[in-house]
């Protein structure tokens, strides 16, 4: 009998999540990132040890105990705001358009008023679909708080990732001694600005991690492509949904015993519920519509007839100290310049074909963040 085959059915896609899936999602990682800092395991929390790893990474050396102290209110204060967190869900596509952002491919950021800008003090904004940057772990999800204000304000951004790819680029010793969590996600990276003074708190390319002038841009970013609603309660249908799902429980948490007695036989109190906000697909797109330049304003002022083009890889002199080279040069000092890698890229106006006539020399990778 002649050989048959049959063939074998196309395999079912699974079905995409559902927005209130999703939400829950984002509130199971706000919980479990909230214990991440402030869930003592034997009196210090998991946050505790990723960032004496961090410390480590930059210094070769343990935490002296200023430092210890310093990074214990850090791990409390880092608790206290993912409890009262604003959570976004954003949208698949989001990640690739933070990725193509202009605060990602520019040389430097005017970073004004944070407080008029930030959509919220304490937020977490979860990616479906993770944002993926050239040589980084991808980045899951972000978040920031807000400490003070005006001329004292201090912003903790913080980018998260698989906890799995964590110890992948650690030295072997580092990944046997640190503590991580059992949990899907952990944070990967910590930048805080103050001031208009930025710093990060670790070596990031051992942690797979962006330094901290792109946690910064990809932070902005994700502000400026979300659009602003009048109010949480209240937001416009077009923009986003609000989802209200149950807050998610600490691990280990057992409840309170009502007792046996038939006088204990009340009704469970109902679960408390946090507000998930689910970004719609086509609305996140920049916040600030600004009008086409004319010949006197500055930036880039596009042709109908420009095409995008394709900019390789290069190297660009910087300063390697952006936030005191004024004061360094006034008082006479000399800031001489270092080589800083130009990430390939394509440049010009979206949604246009591509030139591949046209190669200039364009932007760093920015690492000079510039009030």
């Amino acid at each position: 009998m002649p050989h048959t085959t049959t063939a074998r059915p196309a395999p079912i896609s699974a079905p995409a999540l559902t927005a209130e899936a999703r939400a829950h999602h984002a509130e199971r990682m706000r919980a479990q990132l909230a214990d991440f800092w402030g869930k003592p395991l034997h009196g210090i929390p998991y946050g505790m040890e990723v960032l004496r790893t961090m410390f480590i990474t930059v210094t070769g050396h343990d935490l002296h105990f200023d430092g210890a102290m310093h990074y214990l209110d850090l791990c409390d204060n880092s608790a206290a705001a993912y409890r009262t967190s604003d959570v976004w869900v954003a949208p698949h596509s989001m990640g690739q358009r933070i990725a193509e952002h202009t605060h990602l491919t520019s040389d430097s950021i005017a970073v004004g008023n944070l407080e008029d800008v930030a959509p919220a003090r304490d937020g977490l904004v979860y990616f479906p679909t993770p944002i993926r940057l050239e040589g980084l772990h991808p980045i899951h999800g972000l978040a920031w708080h807000m400490v003070g204000t005006g001329e004292d304000l201090i912003v903790d951004i913080e980018t998260i990732t698989a906890t799995r790819l964590i110890p992948t680029r650690l030295p072997p010793l580092l990944a046997a001694s640190t503590k991580l969590p059992r949990t899907p996600y952990c944070p990967n990276s910590l930048a805080t600005l103050r001031s208009n003074v930025l710093n990060g708190y670790s070596n990031p390319d051992p942690f797979g991690a962006a330094g901290p002038a792109t946690i910064l841009a990809l932070l902005l970013a994700f502000w400026d492509l979300r659009r602003p609603t009048a109010a949480p309660d209240n937001p416009d249908p077009a923009d986003e949904d609000i989802v209200n799902v149950p807050q998610h429980a600490t691990e280990g948490t057992k409840p309170r015993s009502r007792g046996r007695g038939r006088k204990n036989k009340r009704p469970a109190r109902a679960p408390r519920k946090r507000r998930i906000r689910i970004i719609h697909e086509p609305a996140h797109r920049p916040t600030t519509s600004q009008p086409r330049p004319t010949a006197d304003a500055t930036g880039p002022n596009w042709k109908d007839d420009t095409l995008r083009w394709e900019v390789s890889q290069k190297h660009q002199n910087r300063c390697p100290n952006p936030h005191q080279h004024r004061a360094i040069i006034e008082a006479g000092g000399e800031c001489k310049p270092v080589q800083v890698p130009v990430r390939a890229h394509v440049n010009g106006p979206k949604g246009r074909d591509i030139d591949p006539r046209r190669a200039v020399r364009i932007v760093p990778d920015h690492h000079a963040i510039r009030p």
